[in-house]
């Protein structure tokens, strides 16, 4: 069976506020990857947030791509009532690969549409991570992945896909290396569809306790999750495999 890698999804952030400092530190503990978010700015500065607008963590009500770096470096990142008390603010995507690289952290780097509408963005990012290993991009956006791929040819793509008929497109898509999806959707009428692609598959939103966690398939070779020290000590059980 292959390796199967686990990424601490957003960083370990069933325990810390996702794509900060402190979920990313407490991933290192456990010794898992990461997968985070990155996302653009209009000056082209790119940063480590999940939500195309910012109101749901920092209570601004604009769209991340419309506003400058410094209109948003300063702004309180977390919930409505903790953003005064826990200090923490948005991660430079630059500082957090540079930190991945010196500890060995294979990272899952998910570009969210932001990128898609910045003309400049993919080169950006692709220049941020030259010569980076261990890492592969992810995105809804196949379209971007394409880009992508022209510009850093020997990185994985994984397509995130919504929907089992989006599987019949992959055939046509070269440069689509693997496929992440929602465990959900690894439903039995759609598991063999996925697996006879012959792609890389990783799941996500699995907590650990899944009855798909006792028999791993050989094509799976990572699972993202909030909790990786639980799907981590599940992986390294005797009793899977």
């Amino acid at each position: 069976m292959s390796e199967v890698k686990v990424y601490a999804h957003r960083g370990a952030s069933g325990y810390a506020l996702e794509n900060t400092w402190s979920a990313f530190y407490k991933a290192c503990e456990f010794g898992v990857g990461i997968e985070l978010d990155v996302q653009i700015t209009k000056d082209g500065v790119v940063v480590v947030y999940h939500d195309d607008n910012l109101r749901r963590l920092t209570g601004v009500d604009a769209g991340i791509e419309t506003l400058d770096y410094e209109e948003i470096k300063d702004l309180p990142v977390g919930r409505r009532w903790l953003r005064k008390f826990q200090h923490h603010q948005m991660p430079l995507a630059y500082e957090v690969f540079q930190w991945a690289k010196k500890k060995n952290i294979p990272l899952n780097i998910e570009l969210k549409s932001s990128f898609a509408k910045n003309a400049k963005g993919p080169q950006i990012l692709a220049a941020m991570l030259e010569g980076m290993k261990e890492i592969h991009l992810s995105s809804f956006n196949a379209e971007l992945l394409k880009e992508m791929k022209k510009l850093m040819p020997s990185t994985e793509m994984a397509w995130i896909i919504k929907k089992n008929v989006q599987l019949s497109r992959i055939k046509e898509m070269e440069w689509v290396d693997s496929i992440h999806l929602h465990k959900r959707l690894l439903a039995k009428s759609v598991k063999a569809d996925v697996f006879k692609l012959d792609k890389n598959v990783r799941l996500y939103g699995v907590l650990g306790s899944e009855p798909l966690m006792k028999r791993l398939d050989p094509q799976l070779v990572g699972i993202i999750t909030n909790y990786p020290d639980r799907v981590k000590r599940k992986i390294a059980s005797p009793l899977i495999g």
